[in-house]
């Protein structure tokens, strides 16, 4: 699927007022082009993508031929200050680049092997092409923004507690008699063979550990904006398959998963198909028909015995502490 990409131009970022913006002013992707390099790749292709990582304190950089794609880096660096509404660019690995980031993109000059290059960026907003995609007829709407209804607490099947906020939902622990329990929410109804749509939105802070259960299998939501992709990542089936490739976006921008899910298959009791997913995350595929072979809660060796079951099973969403956002979610029967 293809990725749109939206400039943030320079004169909306300073019109805006403060409470707009709730991330980070420095991280996300930039593009734009690196003249006079000499060397493979960037000698015919100066296209390239700046990724600015928060990193605790401070900030990574990376100079990347493309998005979305495992891409090489072709200068990084790391340990970056914010400072008087900018962060100095300096002490990259891999070149020689010197300048400065600012909310509405990047300017640097210096060396790459041994020749003089510009760097020129401007600050991208990165939308999924499946944001705000609307239910097709016959769907089960499971959340419009404002009715909870199709949702319980998995703790104890009392009515969804979560916060509703800006027509999202927020995940939070459960208070059970003055005690913090466990705040998963899990879907009225069961369901086979699906297409599902939701949007989810990770806290600014925290790890943004959360996760979109069918039945026993985990699809994880984590903050892994810059991170490699690891079998425990945004996108992964969680501690069985990686993502494909790592297609997450900073925190606080609404992100897209679009799932299909097919159960397990049968003959006579003896299992014949593992239940499979085809994920796609800011409408890149991430995961092609790939099996769950256990319950994702499971360790390997634990799941080398595992039953599947012939079952519908609900949704559930995970509240693992911190204060994740959902919104337009729906699911279509195959």
């Amino acid at each position: 699927m293809h990725i749109k990409f939206k400039i943030l131009c320079a004169a909306a970022v300073a019109a805006a007022p403060f409470f707009l913006f709730a991330k980070d002013p420095f991280a996300g992707f930039y593009e734009g082009k690196i003249l006079g390099a000499k060397s493979y790749p960037l000698e015919h292709s100066p296209e390239v993508y700046g990724r600015v990582v928060k990193d605790g304190d401070t900030y990574k950089f990376d100079l990347l031929s493309a998005v979305f794609a495992r891409s090489e880096s072709h200068c990084s660096a790391s340990g970056l200050a914010a400072k008087d509404g900018k962060i100095e660019l300096k002490n990259t690995a891999g070149a020689n680049l010197k300048g400065e980031i600012t909310p509405e993109g990047i300017k640097a000059s210096g060396e790459l092997n041994g020749n003089k290059v510009e760097l020129s960026l401007r600050r991208m907003d990165v939308k999924s092409p499946t944001l705000g995609l609307e239910a097709p007829a016959g769907a089960v709407v499971l959340f419009d923004g404002k009715d909870m209804s199709q949702w319980v607490q998995a703790y104890d099947g009392s009515p969804c507690a979560w916060d509703l906020k800006d027509g999202a939902m927020v995940s939070k622990p459960l208070s059970v008699d003055g005690k913090r329990r466990d705040g998963t929410i899990r879907s009225k109804g069961k369901f086979g063979a699906f297409r599902m749509h939701l949007e989810f939105k990770i806290p600014p802070s925290g790890s943004g550990n959360s996760g979109v259960y069918v039945g026993p299998y985990e699809i994880q939501v984590f903050n892994s904006f810059g991170r490699e992709g690891s079998w425990y990542d945004c996108g992964s089936i969680y501690r069985q398959h990686p993502p494909k490739v790592n297609a997450s976006l900073e925190p606080e921008a609404w992100q897209t998963y679009d799932i299909e899910y097919r159960p397990a298959q049968f003959d006579g009791g003896r299992l014949i198909s593992h239940p499979t997913f085809t994920v796609y995350h800011n409408g890149v595929r991430i995961h092609n028909a790939d099996p769950a072979y256990y319950d994702t809660r499971l360790h390997p060796a634990q799941g080398a015995k595992y039953a599947h079951k012939l079952a519908n099973w609900p949704i559930e969403l995970q509240d693992h502490g911190d204060p994740v956002s959902y919104r337009n979610i729906w699911i279509q029967n195959l």
